[in-house]
């Protein structure tokens, strides 16, 4: 979490979503808005979610795992694709086939002229043609966007969706998860997420070993992944070096 106060200051917004209201704001030096980010979002590259906390999690949690997907998933709300090609959309959420990207709220926007030189852009849901050409698009030109996109609110709820499913699978591999530090969890999190599940247990037996034991200094060699960035890498292991300190 930043030590901006995340009630006040530049790029302060209210999200509201089925998981309560969920705040932004940029950090200190930032600009605001732009980054990777595009037109329909004032989340930036510097942005930092505030996430309250609810039944299902707890807020200062999910904070750091959204922050820290953010940090290295980027936050596009228009349909894109991943670096293997694949159609993505917000926090890197992956959009596996059509009827995923179907089965959310995605929105589209249109230039409506006032008349005397004045116009305005107004926002409708997008309808199932508007989707399907989006999603085709960005399959077969992976390097253009959509014209449809996701609300901010519909983008960070699908980043707490992604990072919950994650959490399942990775209670499966490790029989003490719910008992780690939120550091080791968001460690975790982000290995769990950008590798996936299957390719965590069967291509890390040493990392897996480690966590099972509580062997943190272990766990921060073994996290090492190839094909992602240093920065991605050195943040994970940090996490891990974290929780051997206890924290």
């Amino acid at each position: 979490m930043s030590d901006t106060d995340p009630n006040s200051g530049p790029g302060w917004n209210d999200h509201d979503t089925p998981y309560g209201t969920i705040h932004s704001y940029d950090a200190p030096g930032s600009l605001g808005t732009g980054g990777n980010a595009g037109s329909h979002t004032n989340i930036g590259p510097t942005t930092r979610l505030s996430i309250p906390s609810t039944k299902t999690y707890d807020g200062i949690y999910m904070t750091m795992c959204a922050n820290n997907l953010m940090a290295h998933e980027g936050f596009v709300n228009a349909i894109y694709a991943d670096s293997k090609g694949n159609p993505t959309v917000g926090i890197g959420h992956l959009l596996a086939n059509i009827d995923a990207a179907l089965g959310m709220r995605f929105l589209k926007t249109y230039h409506q002229s006032l008349g005397h030189g004045d116009s305005t852009n107004i926002e409708v849901a997008a309808t199932s043609t508007d989707v399907r050409n989006g999603y085709n698009q960005v399959l077969n030109h992976p390097g253009s966007r959509a014209a449809v996109h996701l609300s901010n609110d519909d983008a960070i709820q699908a980043c707490i969706a992604d990072v919950q499913e994650t959490e399942k699978g990775l209670r499966g591999l490790y029989a003490n998860y719910d008992h780690f530090t939120d550091n080791a969890k968001t460690g975790l999190v982000d290995m769990g997420f950008n590798l996936g599940i299957p390719r965590l247990r069967n291509e890390f037996p040493k990392f897996n070993a480690a966590v099972n034991r509580g062997d943190w200094g272990t766990a921060a060699t073994e996290s090492h992944r190839t094909g992602i960035g240093d920065k991605r890498n050195a943040d994970t292991a940090h996490n891990f070096q974290q929780a051997l300190a206890g924290h």
